[in-house]
């Protein structure tokens, strides 16, 4: 007998509820760091407001995955190169932890203590609506749900997240392109429940609008700009929308994985089993046993923050499949592994791997005299023509010799001949084309024992999400 969803619920809420001690614990550590920065700052004479924000001051984080989000505001009339010269090394230099520079757009630094993972984030003290850098938001934020979100909400919150990590759609960092916690949080503050939001999840279709503000006026012309399926309205900004960074994927991942879960309950989508390592054979076979061919582009690379990493790497992963499928290739499924540190690869499967030696190409109908002619001209004895022209049905075709045979052959030739339209972003550039790789099936072993290569290569292999499973 399966159980019921409400028997699974109540097994994951007692895992995500922080326990007494977790959130003493929790509550020092974020004091004790609120009060560091406050000194640091105060001491070099900025006028800083210090605060805790993020899941934790909303009390929406989940038991064994804290993060503490520790704002400094600023006056609105401070120069943002002030925070990335001044402001953060000076609190790198009070703070005496290892920390790292997250630079995408905006400045911050991030380091941990205690396994906890902490981030210093600099932020404008402005009016609301008067916005002057991406998290000026953000206090605004903790505030509408503080007041909003029930003790009982908070619970279905944590849920929610916990489902959304074991599906891999939370997060709205590039690399996962997922739901962010406030977004979460506001499903729930709209469905009022876990249950409800993934019920009503389950009909939704493009385009979906939730607006829990309802801001008067034409909230459905705003929907038809923001061109994205789901449109969350951001509660303290009318012009936000706070789905924009949800991918496709994820989004419908999110909705195929609510019914699935209300058809077949089990606690393995919130806490999906741990990934078991294979042996380099086990690989080999798997590899030998796909029915399609794998290919691996791989280069290494500088250091450069995640999110604009991640940014650039889909945009290779994008370009090189467009590239593919252009070329006769038949792309199927693409993913991206990193390192984050120095390693990069696309992962490829490819329905042909070698092409043949020909390419059929179509010519104009014969009717078309000036057409017809012009092709003639082109192909009758030209170089590269194999087999023809000659008629099929109601039009010229002719055989031409193919330059590009395999996906190595693609690779070289796309980087020296910029009219095949292989793009590279700039910052990943010059390392692609000094060091780039292609692999290709069993070869791809040689990538094994990368960091979080294995896992990255399995699941591409398996392509089943692990939450879809066959009823007992």
């Amino acid at each position: 007998m399966p159980d019921s969803i409400q028997t699974v619920l109540d097994q994951v809420a007692k895992k995500v509820v922080p326990s007494m001690a977790e959130r003493e614990r929790m509550s020092q550590l974020a004091d004790r760091l609120k009060g560091q920065v406050q000194t640091i700052l105060d001491k070099a004479g900025f006028r800083g407001n210090v605060s805790v924000q993020g899941s934790f001051a909303r009390d929406t984080w989940l038991s064994g995955e804290a993060d503490l989000d520790i704002f400094a505001s600023f006056p609105p009339t401070m120069e943002r190169r002030e925070w990335t010269e001044r402001v953060l090394p000076e609190i790198r230099k009070g703070i005496r932890a290892k920390t790292i520079d997250r630079y995408a757009e905006h400045p911050y630094l991030e380091f941990h203590i205690d396994n906890i993972r902490v981030n210093v984030v600099p932020c404008y003290s402005v009016e609301k609506g008067d916005w002057k850098s991406a998290t000026d938001r953000t206090p605004y934020h903790t505030e509408y749900m503080k007041q909003h979100l029930t003790k009982e909400m908070r619970l279905e919150a944590r849920l929610m997240k916990r489902f959304m990590k074991g599906i891999r759609s939370y997060g709205a960092e590039i690399r996962v392109g997922g739901f962010s916690g406030m977004l979460v949080e506001t499903l729930i503050l709209h469905y009022r429940s876990f249950l409800e939001t993934i019920v009503q999840a389950s009909t939704w279709k493009p385009i979906i609008i939730l607006d829990i503000e309802k801001a008067i006026g034409g909230q459905d012309s705003r929907a038809r700009e923001i061109g994205s399926p789901l449109v969350v309205i951001d509660p303290i900004d009318p012009n936000r929308n706070l789905a924009a960074a949800v991918r496709d994927d994820k989004l419908w991942g999110f909705v195929a994985a609510s019914r699935q879960l209300q058809k077949n309950p089990g606690t393995w989508y919130f806490f999906p089993p741990k990934f078991k390592p294979k042996t380099k054979a086990q690989f080999s076979t798997l590899l030998a046993h796909q029915n399609r061919d794998v290919a691996a582009i791989s280069f290494e690379h500088a250091p450069i923050v995640p999110d604009v990493l991640w940014g650039q790497l889909l945009k290779i992963e994008k370009s090189m499949t467009e590239l593919m499928t252009r070329q006769d290739f038949h792309p199927v499924r693409s993913t991206v592994w990193s390192d984050e540190a120095r390693s990069s690869a696309i992962l490829v499967e490819l329905d042909a791997s070698i092409l043949p030696e020909v390419q059929l190409r179509e010519g104009p109908p014969v009717s078309k005299m000036d057409d017809s002619q012009g092709f003639l001209d082109r192909h009758l004895d030209a170089r590269d023509t194999v087999r023809g022209p000659w008629i099929e049905a109601d039009r010229w075709v002719v055989d031409k010799e193919r330059r590009i045979l395999s996906i190595p052959q693609l690779v070289i030739a796309a980087l020296k001949d910029p009219r095949l339209g292989l793009t590279v972003p700039d910052q990943l550039n010059n390392y692609f084309r000094q060091n780039v790789r292609v692999l290709e099936n069993r070869k791809i072993l040689a990538l094994l024992g990368r960091e979080g290569f294995d896992q990255a290569l399995s699941e591409f292999l398996a392509a089943k999400p692990a939450w879809l499973k066959t009823h007992h």
